[in-house]
């Protein structure tokens, strides 16, 4: 059986690629006579060290809170008298007329959903988002 020098060197590559990669199981973690603190894969001989499992992949989510109503003005009767004007922003605007021709225009559309799969508006979707996008116009256009 022949086997060609590009075969070998694509599994050389592919040996190479999967050993870089590989994460320690182990991290070691000590401080030195100086007080600086080191971490390695392979503890110092003669020091105290600390075992540390790695970790990988995402962060915990992060739960904000809700930001205070900026735009109202409380009253001695405890009643919240809302100043907020609608926002007439110009790219704003631009956007959500973007947006409506575009459901308008077009009888599928597709968008990212929850789990990153893209999958295509339902027709009530679809109508959802023509009616929000009809009211980013109302409010952001002049």
């Amino acid at each position: 059986m022949k086997v060609s020098a590009s075969m070998i060197l694509s599994l050389a590559c592919l040996l190479v690629a999967s050993i870089s990669f590989a994460a320690p199981e182990k991290v070691y973690k000590w401080t030195d006579k100086r007080g600086v603190t080191h971490y390695g894969q392979r503890p110092p001989a003669n020091t105290e060290t600390e075992v540390i499992k790695p970790q990988t992949g995402h962060s915990d989510p992060v739960t904000y809170a809700p930001a205070p109503n900026a735009g109202a003005a409380q009253t001695d009767t405890n009643k919240v008298q809302t100043t907020e004007k609608p926002l007439k922003d110009p790219e704003r605007c631009s956007q959500a007329r973007q947006n409506l021709e575009t459901l308008k225009t077009y009888a599928r559309i597709k968008i990212k959903g929850d789990d990153g799969e893209y999958r295509y508006l339902t027709p009530n979707e679809q109508k959802q988002k023509l009616d929000e996008s009809a009211k980013a116009v109302e409010e952001s256009c002049e």
